[in-house]
């Protein structure tokens, strides 16, 4: 018989899980994938952004940290675990839309970033 407390971490383990997936979901133009009902996704256009400028790289790296606001949302919660999970989401879906867009000032971008916090 399962305890409260075991039951607990394990929906919040499910939580963590569910947004490693979620975290997969966001593409860009040039790499999109297939709609699937069994994640979120949001395509990030940026064929009017000049990626050879700071100016374009920055505007990208907005429009990607939004799409991971939007795909791994957090209604709000007050739970660390599900706070934690939403973080870790969107840290993970914003690395793979950069590494899938393959641009070296964006990849620039996204480690001043990350060690800025």
């Amino acid at each position: 018989m399962a305890t409260a407390a075991s039951k607990l971490t394990t929906f919040r383990r499910s939580f963590a899980v569910a947004g490693a997936f979620a975290a997969l979901a966001v593409t860009t133009t040039s790499f999109a994938t297939p709609y699937s009902e069994a994640a979120p996704a949001v395509t990030v256009r940026y064929d009017d952004l000049n990626l050879a400028t700071p100016a374009g790289v920055d505007a990208l790296y907005r429009r990607i940290s939004s799409a991971a606001r939007a795909v791994c949302s957090d209604e709000n919660s007050r739970g660390l675990a599900f706070v934690a999970a939403t973080e870790l989401c969107r840290a993970n879906a914003v690395a793979k839309a950069v590494r899938e867009v393959n641009n070296p000032q964006l990849a620039l971008v996204h480690a001043a970033r990350i060690s800025h916090g």
